[in-house]
């Protein structure tokens, strides 16, 4: 099977009909004109643990290499990982392994269904899925980020599968066992809707995993916060529980507090373009450049009453 008829497969096996013809992107066509000469083989070697590992270096021939290069390239910017395909090694702009390892232990991931909103190229999914997971669905809005998915899974068909589609309450119509909506919910315009569209979605008896930037008071930035211009709610961890109580979730609790370093999220190779020391303020890097509190991120799990 060739890689768009097979990228489609997987995502109406997900539960989205979605067509390659019917996606708009500029860079779309280059994009698979460079994954129909991928090779097509099943690497040897998996594992997905800090950094995610396919292949070793040496399976793939210099030109089949030389194709797998030109494709981690042509989808600059990598944001989450780290990941190293056969010796290939992209240094993302996130060490997510810090927010994993962060997570992890906070959540039962066994014999789960888990569906992970915004989840970039689906590197969580793909921790969840070493952990014990049965399946992950993951959504973003980004078709960039689901074809940097699609370039790991297609050495390894792995039941985490990204789908390009915007989440609202008519998303997904399937109930999971975990959702999990990580550095989304300060994105919204309508917090609460997101929310209740995360309850929608959650299974009774199922589990929530909320994860967003906090300050010791509700700020409601009037331009931007840390450079970004679509961030419309910075709050307290009490605001979050609260709205998820509102939302229907139960026995919400804050199980990690931290704050994002410069050596969790940065500008690499593969992620040339302002990272966090630029969206600080160069005098006192407790604040952003517009005088906000620098980010601190909280997780706050809940659950949905049986």
């Amino acid at each position: 099977m060739r890689f768009r008829e097979w990228l489609e497969s997987s995502w109406r096996i997900a539960g989205f009909p979605i067509k390659m013809s019917e996606l708009r992107h500029g860079k779309l066509a280059d994009w698979l004109t460079t994954f129909e000469h991928l090779p097509n083989i099943r690497s040897s070697h998996t594992q997905f643990r800090d950094t995610l590992e396919v292949g070793l270096p040496g399976e793939l021939s210099i030109a089949e290499g030389d194709v797998l290069g030109q494709a981690i390239d042509n989808l600059i910017p990598w944001r989450k990982g780290p990941l190293n395909l056969f010796g290939r090694v992209i240094d993302t702009e996130w060490r997510s392994d810090f927010k994993w390892a962060r997570l992890c232990s906070h959540i039962q991931w066994q014999n789960k269904n888990i569906l992970d909103i915004g989840c970039g190229n689906g590197y969580f999914g793909f921790r969840a899925l070493d952990a014990g997971a049965r399946s992950v669905v993951g959504i973003d809005g980004h078709l960039l980020y689901a074809l940097q998915a699609a370039l790991v899974n297609w050495f390894v068909r792995s039941p985490n599968v990204v789908v390009p589609a915007r989440f609202d309450r008519d998303t997904a119509q399937s109930e999971f066992d975990i959702v999990l909506s990580m550095g989304v919910v300060y994105h919204q315009r309508d917090a609460d809707s997101h929310l209740r569209a995360l309850f929608d979605r959650c299974q009774p008896g199922g589990q929530v995993v909320l994860e967003s930037i906090i300050a010791d008071e509700d700020i409601l930035p009037e331009n931007r916060y840390a450079g970004m211009r679509n961030v419309y709610l910075i709050p307290r961890v009490s605001t979050l529980e609260t709205k998820l109580r509102d939302a229907g979730f139960v026995e919400p609790k804050c199980v990690d507090i931290s704050t994002t370093t410069i050596e969790e999220q940065r500008a690499t190779k593969y992620m040339p373009f302002k990272s966090l020391s630029a969206a600080l303020d160069p005098s006192d890097n407790s604040l952003t450049i517009e005088g906000h509190p620098a980010p601190k991120r909280a997780i706050v799990t809940a659950h949905r009453a049986n």
